[in-house]
């Protein structure tokens, strides 16, 4: 991979000492590239406790490669990246992003994500697949992540299908063991990819009070969609990414209903919702 020297551009002066008062998220001049190409090219988000952040923007924009990194999927190539007090990555002497593995492990256990095509292991009850991780990555009690796990399976109603396979399930249901699965590994930060993609009005409907009520109890989420509605109704603040940068942010207010950019205007003008 070629290596593109970043430029410098002015930071807040945050210190992370303690977690108190920090952005849940924090990423600051985040730039990644494939070869020649840039995909990212200078994104700075952050995302606080009890705050939902939708990013949205046009196919290429760069949405899914962001998620990819924020999520330690894929590093970024130059910028820094925290997880309130964790510090993932910060810059070398030539400002690329320099990695700390130890942290990388901390910060995983600090977000859950919510994939679009859910990856609920097949042969797996219910259950088992929303106990698996916290059992075997965070070594926590079977007793105790079984209760959880049956209480979040409750909360989400799927507790009569604690014993069925994904293949039993509905799509919607499958979703919904999805997020149960991120909730019990007790995720600060919970990032969902297309949300709503093919779930009807209803279903719309139920994730949009799931989100709001995970807000409410104090989590950060982060949202990657093509939904604009969705995005206007469940946000409390959207970024439009175009061409590897944040053009816009704002309230949903603001960005959907008077967009400032011309591309904004030009982006909204060919979607939906």
């Amino acid at each position: 991979m070629t290596k593109h020297k970043l430029r410098s551009i002015p930071r807040p002066d945050i210190s992370f000492a303690s977690a108190a008062g920090l952005p849940a998220v924090y990423l600051r001049d985040a730039h990644k590239s494939f070869g020649e190409n840039e995909v990212l090219c200078g994104i700075s988000l952050t995302i606080n406790k009890g705050e939902v952040v939708s990013i949205i923007g046009p196919s290429g924009a760069g949405k899914s490669t962001l998620l990819r990194c924020l999520t330690l999927l894929d590093t970024f190539d130059g910028g820094e990246l925290a997880y309130g007090d964790v510090r993932v990555c910060t810059l070398d002497s030539e400002r690329y992003a320099k990695y700390d593995a130890e942290a990388m492990a901390k910060a995983r256990m600090r977000f859950g994500i919510v994939f679009q095509d859910y990856y609920l292991f097949p042969h797996f009850s219910v259950l088992k697949n929303v106990m698996d991780a916290p059992i075997v990555v965070q070594k926590r009690d079977p007793k105790e992540v079984e209760e959880s796990a049956r209480e979040l399976l409750g909360r989400l109603g799927l507790a009569e299908h604690a014993d069925k396979v994904p293949c039993q399930l509905s799509g919607g249901q499958q979703q919904r063991v999805a997020i149960a699965r991120a909730l019990c590994m007790n995720p600060r930060v919970i990032y969902f990819d297309e949300a709503t993609s093919a779930l009807d009005p209803k279903l719309t409907m139920d994730m949009h009070r799931l989100i709001r009520e995970l807000a409410a109890d104090g989590m950060a989420v982060g949202i990657v969609t093509h939904e604009m509605g969705f995005a206007r109704d469940v946000s409390d603040r959207i970024c439009l990414l175009y061409d590897g940068q944040i053009i816009e942010e704002g309230s949903p207010d603001e960005v959907i209903n008077h967009p400032k950019n011309e591309l904004t205007k030009e982006f909204l003008s060919h979607v939906e919702g």
